[in-house]
């Protein structure tokens, strides 16, 4: 078996069953092993800075027209609205003298395209933490939750949309969210458990390579998107 990506040069691919010690799917192999280092730098990263993480693994796909005025890539654009959402939601907690509890928010983001399909898909884990917003929906326009609320509202605007659209853009994976304990080891079968889960965004079929754009978005060690 092949161990370099004939679509990426720069990738490796990986077909065993475990990874660092994780379990993994052998039906999505192989994956692409810089994308796993990154799930596993980021997780890891998260559980160093909070006590309780709040993971969300949720879908993302584009409206039939998107925002003509889009300078970013879509992704970048999402979770710099996420984390404008999140900060005016702690300065009005602020505001009403409540605690405000901090959070870095962390993310893993996955660009899919499948052959029948017209447009690319996102597949999505964003992490927070837990004590700054809790719980989280299906993010459809029922769901009442703050963070779902603001999820939602930042993949609608991204793409120039109503915050009160109901068009069903955002999906939800089963189960929606993991709260999760640092820090991050293979002895904790909910840790295992969510690498496993989280660890599809992380294989090589229906990977849409897009030549100067990645393919694969995570946050950095400064928290900050890529351009």
């Amino acid at each position: 078996m092949t161990k370099r990506n004939t679509n990426n040069h720069n990738h490796t691919l990986h077909y065993d069953a475990e990874y660092a010690g994780f379990d993994l799917h052998t039906a999505n192999a192989p994956y692409i092993l810089q994308f796993l280092d990154r799930l596993h730098t980021v997780m890891q990263r998260v559980l160093q800075s909070h006590k309780r993480v709040l993971a969300v693994k949720f879908d993302l796909h584009l409206p039939t027209h998107t925002n003509p005025y889009l300078q970013r890539n879509a992704i970048t654009e999402f979770i710099e609205r996420v984390k404008a959402g999140i900060a005016s939601y702690q300065n009005a907690v602020a505001r009403r003298n409540q605690r405000v509890y901090p959070t870095e928010v962390e993310y893993v983001a996955k660009v899919e395209q499948t052959t029948d399909s017209e447009l690319e898909h996102y597949h999505v884990v964003l992490f927070t933490n837990k004590d700054t917003l809790y719980p989280v929906g299906n993010l459809s326009h029922e769901d009442p939750t703050k963070l779902g609320k603001i999820i939602r509202q930042a993949w609608l605007k991204t793409h120039g949309l109503s915050a009160d659209s109901r068009v069903a853009l955002l999906h939800t994976s089963t189960p929606v969210f993991r709260v999760l304990q640092g820090p991050l080891s293979t002895d904790d079968p909910v840790h295992r458990d969510a690498f496993l889960h989280f660890s599809y965004l992380c294989k090589e079929k229906t990977t849409k390579y897009q030549g100067k754009r990645q393919s694969f978005y995570s946050s950095n060690a400064k928290n900050k998107a890529p351009a």
